[in-house]
Formats: structure tokens, C-alpha cells, sequence
């Protein structure tokens, strides 16, 4: 999966090409958000992905306050 950090409107854009997905998101939106928007346009495995990507420390630690 390819992330885009892109300065037009707050909205995450998912384009699907021969084997490659690519995501656009905003560039000042904090993570939080992005997440949010990320989760009604993205299948439950590419949302997995990105989250990865997005936010790595807090998929690998599990830090959720927990």
C-alpha cells in the first residue's frame, strides 16, 4: 500500500491499480482523524495495513491506554 500525504481537501482517497494501492490523505489532519475517514473507505484487511503505516508504534506496542 502507497500513502500520499496531499494538501487538498480533508479526505482520505483510496485508488486501486494493477496491484497497487495507493492512499490519499491529508497532509495537516491529525492521525486520529485520518483513521476515521481511512475506516469507511478501506476493507477491514487494507485498513489493518495502513494503520500499520500510519501509526507503527501504536500497532506494534499496543498503545491504547490499555
Amino acid at each position: 500500500m502507497r500513502i500520499i500525504r496531499w494538501s487538498g481537501l480533508p479526505a482520505v482517497v483510496r485508488v486501486k491499480g494493477r496491484g497497487v494501492s495507493a492512499v490519499a490523505i491529508p497532509e495537516n489532519l491529525p492521525s486520529g482523524e485520518v483513521l476515521q475517514m481511512a475506516s469507511l473507505v478501506l476493507s477491514p484487511s487494507e485498513y489493518q495495513e495502513f494503520r500499520h503505516e500510519v501509526e507503527p508504534a501504536a500497532s506494534e506496542d499496543g498503545a491504547d491506554g490499555g
